[in-house]
């Protein structure tokens, strides 16, 4: 953990940099203080709103622009997947809206980490819905709520917020805003290579791909899925697989990742972290829904968010230790 007066302080002036699109003199610092700043600058670019953005946050970060360029040339810094960031809507908008003085705070919500090499998950505590932020003097007069009131803070309730027309914002990016329907059309966008035989990932990656000898019932291979940068090339260090229930289009994904500092991770909830094992190797549950761990130079991880029913942690481990 981060700690002392004056470290705080310089984290909140370098997220806050950050934040403002300048670079921070961090190259210096510690790993876990890099990773915290990364982990700031990709909770500044989730999704408003509270319940949705939990999921689409990780996809977002994965499909924008910033992401696929950082898969293919990255060398130093690590890339941060949210992949269940369970914290309200007052987080992102606090750090949307930073100041030092909410970076400062910021690090003392964190309750816990654990660290599994390339693989790194926080457990935070959520503040009070009730805290508020001014909004910034770039974006006063752009934001609006439901009703078409100007905004000049926010709060975990504010809820959606909107552009004078009227048109749902999904988020700011480099300080200007991102409506949803600009937002899905940059989805639109990205292009993914689709692998429908399971005896072919191989050709496609730089690792042995790993398949799940046991599955829940109904659950079966549906397809595997790359992105693609602006070239139309895909990194072989991705894969992401895709197990359907035929009866009810219900899934479970897995995602794998040859392992180095470019491909490195963070996940960040204020729910449950729990450390288990995996075949001998440390793990980490998160929220129940999603294991991760690493193994053989592969990152592994393993989300039944989709299915649509809780399941035990005895399954979720069975399910990861089948994968081979």
């Amino acid at each position: 953990m981060i700690s002392g007066k004056v470290t705080e302080k310089q984290f909140g002036e370098d997220l806050d940099a950050c934040l403002n699109g300048k670079a921070s003199a961090s190259f210096d610092k510690p790993e876990e203080y890099r990773a915290l700043l990364q982990l700031g600058k990709s909770l500044a670019s989730a999704n408003f709103g509270s319940e949705t953005h939990k999921e689409s946050v990780r996809r977002r970060i994965m499909q924008t622009t910033a992401f696929q360029k950082g898969r293919a040339g990255c060398k130093r810094s690590k890339l941060v997947r949210v992949l269940a960031v369970a914290a309200p809507s007052v987080i992102l908008i606090g750090v949307l809206f930073a100041q030092p003085s909410f970076a400062n705070g910021w690090l003392d919500k964190i309750i816990s980490s654990i660290s599994l090499g390339h693989i790194t998950a926080f457990q935070v505590e959520p503040p009070p819905e009730d805290m508020s932020y001014p909004v910034p003097e770039h974006l006063k007069g752009k934001l609006f709520d439901r009703n078409g009131q100007a905004l000049y803070e926010v709060d975990g309730k504010t809820g959606p917020i909107y552009t004078a027309e009227g048109e749902e914002i999904e988020g700011i990016e480099n300080g200007e805003v991102i409506t949803k329907s600009e937002a899905e059309a940059k989805d639109k966008e990205i292009r993914t290579r689709k692998i429908t035989d399971p005896t072919a990932l191989d050709d496609y990656t730089n690792f042995k791909v790993g398949l799940p000898a046991y599955l829940p019932e109904g659950y079966a291979f549906d397809r595997a899925e790359q992105y693609m940068d602006e070239q139309g090339n895909a990194s072989p260090k991705y894969i992401d697989l895709y197990f359907t229930n035929g009866e009810n289009g219900k899934q479970i994904y897995i995602q794998e990742r040859y392992a180095d500092e470019e491909t490195a991770y963070i996940q960040s909830t204020t729910g449950t972290v729990e450390s288990v094992k995996v075949n001998e190797a440390d793990a980490v549950i998160i929220n129940g829904k999603t294991i991760d761990w690493e193994a053989d130079g592969i990152l592994y991880s393993v989300m039944v968010k989709e299915m649509g029913e809780p399941i035990e942690k005895s399954e979720l481990i069975r399910i990861a230790e089948s994968v081979k």
